[in-house]
């Protein structure tokens, strides 16, 4: 009889362990995976460095398009010779890349936060 309750005990105990193991691997892997996709903050946009990039790009009138790819900012901008590289150059984190009429550039900043924050700005005469 003894023999039978120690069996029984022991077989709920490898169960409630292997339990426990099993929620405890679970918790583990979701933490994990959390972390792993969590996005490193980025650093609020202010309206000064709003101010000098809009005037580093020759004015809102100069600026034909803004768009994000890949967490870089594209602007699309009319008239080239009135873009003021050396600013664009300290304003940005990896350096000024142009295409055409696109300059595309990667900020500390939150690049949908610059993206709306341009856009938002109205054109003047």
């Amino acid at each position: 009889m003894f023999l039978a309750e120690n069996s029984s005990n022991l077989a709920l105990i490898i169960a409630l362990c292997t339990l426990v193991g099993v929620l405890l691997i679970t918790v583990f892997v979701v933490l994990v995976v959390k972390l792993k996709k969590k996005k490193h903050p980025r650093v609020k946009v202010n309206e000064e460095f709003i101010s000098s990039l809009v005037q580093a790009l020759g004015n809102r009138n100069n600026i034909q398009a803004v768009s994000t790819v890949n967490g870089r900012i594209h602007f699309e901008v009319e008239d080239l010779d009135c873009v003021d590289l050396d600013t664009l150059k300290k304003l940005s984190t990896a350096g000024v890349f142009i295409t055409n009429s696109t300059i595309k550039m990667l900020f500390t900043y939150d690049s949908e936060a610059i993206c709306t924050a341009v856009q938002s700005l109205p054109r003047g005469e």
